[in-house]
This record gives structure tokens, sequence and C-alpha cells, in this order.
């Protein structure tokens, strides 16, 4: 811009306009270097908690402590109890898993898998129950499995199968069981067809009798229970068999835990002893039985300091057959279980008397002054 311009330029900002008496003050400009003045910072009011809601919260926090530790020692005592419950269930199952298998070992196939069943129930995880159990299982399939037919053959038996017939049917009303279940297998390996529905009513009701016979008179226990349990499956048992059947189990169950648990042999027998005292296996009756562990069991808590419980178990051998043995360990055990009290002795005792203390009459030691007036004239 050249210097004249310039000056024009500056005379025109500075020319008051028209009406505009005073000068145009221009202000000066604030330096950047002079320091800001901050604004006072305000104070918040900060509110104080309720007390109501301290002791609130306080209370709520101790309830939910005492909550957390109480569920804590309830589930606790939870898992205390079912841990003893587990214990006891496998105490009772290694048991009756050791009654199987010398069951088994007996070759009482269906009396280990009662014992076996049963480990099943309330243990199924016991070691070595299943391998057991499905080795009983085969046995007694084995066992079980019928026999083949014989064929028949062109030389049948030298007698007419009439005449054996004849014979089965007059044993059986004779009451000879078993030669009749002989006449009549021999009957049916001549020929099976021959009038099948009368041979095998026959041979019915000659098995039915002869395992009553062989359970009742020969102590043939096991072989008893084996014809009841081929007869069942071709028609119920009447009443009175089952009734038999039944005693011959319990026999063989409590004779089980014979030696191995005195206590389950004498709730075994006392059964039998109240229901078939006479019932024998070959070595013993149910009453013998009975008797003897009733002794052992009393001797077996004796051992353990019940001696209260013993001398109710001598006592109750004792009302069967008593022997001086005996006699000496009941009355052992009962003086353990009632010691003797103090008896009062029938001397006289000596009477303490007391002597009567004698009363006195209490003697006022103060001197009395006779007060009276002299009447005799003399005195001055």
């Amino acid at each position: 811009m050249s210097p004249q311009k310039k000056d024009e330029t500056q005379r025109m900002q500075t020319k008051p306009g028209a009406g505009d008496t005073q000068p145009i003050k221009v202000k000066a400009a604030v330096s950047d270097t002079q320091p800001i003045k901050a604004a006072p910072a305000k104070t918040l009011a900060v509110k104080k908690p309720k007390l109501w809601r301290v002791i609130l919260t306080g209370i709520l926090l101790v309830i939910l402590f005492a909550a957390g530790g109480g569920a804590l020692g309830y589930r606790s005592g939870i898992n205390d109890r079912l841990n003893k419950q587990n214990e006891q269930l496998l105490s009772e199952a290694a048991l009756q898993y050791q009654y199987g298998v010398q069951q088994m070992t007996a070759g009482h196939y269906d009396l280990a898998r009662t014992h076996f069943e049963y480990v099943l129930k309330i243990y199924p995880d016991f070691p070595g129950l299943t391998e057991k159990y499905t080795e009983v299982m085969v046995q007694i399939a084995k066992l079980n499995e019928p026999t083949a037919m014989p064929a028949a053959t062109a030389t049948p038996d030298n007698r007419n199968v009439e005449t054996l017939f004849a014979q089965a049917q007059q044993e059986v009303q004779s009451k000879q069981w078993a030669a009749a279940i002989t006449t009549l297998e021999a009957l049916r390996n001549a020929d099976y067809r021959y009038r099948t529905i009368e041979v095998d009513g026959l041979y019915f009701i000659a098995m039915r009798y002869r395992a009553v016979e062989m359970i009742l008179n020969e102590g043939n226990l096991e072989e008893g229970l084996y014809f009841f349990s081929v007869l069942e499956k071709y028609a119920p048992l009447d009443k009175e068999a089952v009734n038999y059947s039944n005693v011959a189990r319990l026999y063989l169950t409590g004779a089980s835990y014979w030696d191995l648990d005195w206590k389950q042999v004498v709730t075994y027998f006392e059964q039998l002893y109240a229901a078939m005292p006479s019932l024998y296996d070959g070595s013993m009756t149910a009453a013998e039985r009975y008797y003897y562990a009733l002794i052992e069991y009393g001797d077996q808590l004796m051992d353990k300091k019940d001696e209260c419980n013993a001398a109710d178990y001598y006592y109750q051998a004792l009302s069967m057959t008593a022997t001086d043995d005996l006699q000496s360990s009941y009355n052992k055990a009962y003086k353990i279980c009632h010691p003797p009290t103090k008896v009062p002795t029938d001397e006289p005792t000596e009477e303490v008397t007391e002597e009567p203390v004698e009363e006195t009459t209490p003697v006022d030691e103060t001197v009395v002054t006779d007060t009276t007036p002299d009447t005799s004239g003399e005195g001055g």
C-alpha cells in the first residue's frame, strides 16, 4: 500500500461520525502473561448416614453370617450321618457277602443267591459281588436244566407199561413215595407218551409227599427243598407244603450263621423252637441249636461286659436244660448285674439319751437392802 493511501485510511478511522462528539476509545489488549484468577471451589456437603441404617445393616450382616454358619454345620452333620450309615451298610454287605461265598463253596447255591441278592440290594457296588452272583446263577441254571428225554428204544423195559402203571398206583396208595417215584421214572423211560396226564399226577403226588418225608423224618432238608422247587414249576404247592418248605429254608438259613453270628442263630432258631422244635438236619434239632446258641451268645455278651443281657440268655437256656456249668455262668452274670446291697443288721444300736438339764432359777446377785422399819425399839 502507498504512503498516501495509508494516511487516508488512518484519517477515515479517526474521523468522528456525524452527531458523535466523543472520541472513540480504543481498549488496551490484555496481555496473555497476566495470571488468571480461578473461581473459588464449591465445597460439597457430605451427608452423614443415619444411625438406624447402620444398626440395621449390622443386624443383617450378623443374621447372614449366622445363617451361613448354621447351614455349614447342618450340612456337615448330614455328611457325618451319611458316612456312618454308609459304613454300617458296607459292614453288613461284607458279612452277607462272606456268608454267600461260604454257602456257594458248600454247594448251597440257592442260599448263596439269597445272600448275594441282599448285598445287591443294600450295596450294589460291593467289590466282586457281580462276578460271584453271576457264577452262582450259572450253577443254579445248570442244576435246573431239564434232563433230556431218553429216546424210545427198540427194547423197552422188560415189564409191560401197564404193569408199571399199576405198580406205581399201588405204591402211591400205600405211601411208598420213594418206590413210587422210581417206578414212575421207569414207566416214563419205557414210554413217555403213555397216559401222560395220569402219570404226571401220580408223579406230582409222590414227589410232594416224598419231600415232606425227607424234611420231617430224614433230616434231608436240602433235597426236600429241591423237590418242592421242581414241583412249583408245574403247579402251586398246597398250604401245608408251603409251610414245610418255609421251615426247612428257615432252618438252613439259621444254620448258615453258625459260628459266625450267634445273635442271628438265636433269632432264627427261636422261631423254629416255637413252631417245630424237633426239626432235624441230620446233626441237631432246632431245639438243640437254639439251646447252644443261647449259651454261646451269652458267653459272647459276657466277653463284652454286658452281664445283664448275658444273664437273660443264660436264664432262657436254663429253662430248657439246666447244667452245673450253665447255672454257674448265670449266677456270675446275675451277681455282676445285680450287686448285693447292704442289709441292715438285727443288732440293737445303742441309743444315746440326752440327760435332762436341770433348770435353775437365775439368782439375782444384787444385794437387797432391808427397808422394813425396825420396830424393836432398838437403835438410836
